[in-house]
């Protein structure tokens, strides 16, 4: 497993290996190659980077900070006016490319839901809407929501 303890240089580490062909043909074509089943375990992992890093933990407290909003407002859009004004755009294609960074350095195919239920996780943790990233409620959480994309091994 790769080491995550120092991410310094980890945006321009991606960039370089999004310039390379091995990186194009990594993230495929458009951004999305064909998607890996992940476990919950992996996705947990994933959430629990997100709050490791000083850097990316900002980048999601202002994200998770506008999907609050959002859930509270949900007739508010994108048409809407102030909509952009108060999107923290910068912060979420931090995450995004950070989300992109960790695939790269695990190997795992990325698609568009890749990752998807850890970052949910970390945004609802920092809702206070989950109590934690490992909680009986986040796993609950994951099994109705990510089914689709998130495997629960089964335990002998």
């Amino acid at each position: 497993m790769a080491d995550f303890d120092d991410i310094t240089g980890w945006r321009e580490e991606l960039e370089a290996f999004e310039a390379t062909e091995e990186g194009q043909m990594f993230f495929g074509e458009y951004g999305w190659g064909e998607a890996t089943e992940l476990t919950f375990e992996q996705e947990v992992r994933f959430a629990e980077e997100l709050f490791q890093h000083d850097e990316i933990h900002e980048a999601l407290r202002k994200s998770a900070k506008f999907v609050k909003f959002l859930d509270d407002n949900p007739d508010f859009g994108r048409e809407d006016e102030g909509f952009w004004e108060l999107c923290p755009v910068e912060d979420n294609l931090k995450v995004d490319a950070f989300r992109r960074w960790y695939a790269m350095k695990l190997n795992v195919a990325l698609g568009a839901s890749t990752f998807s239920a850890g970052k949910r996780l970390a945004i609802d943790v920092v809702n206070g809407d989950l109590p934690s990233l490992r909680s009986p409620e986040a796993e609950q959480f994951v099994r109705e929501e990510f089914s689709w994309i998130v495997a629960f091994p089964k335990e002998t």
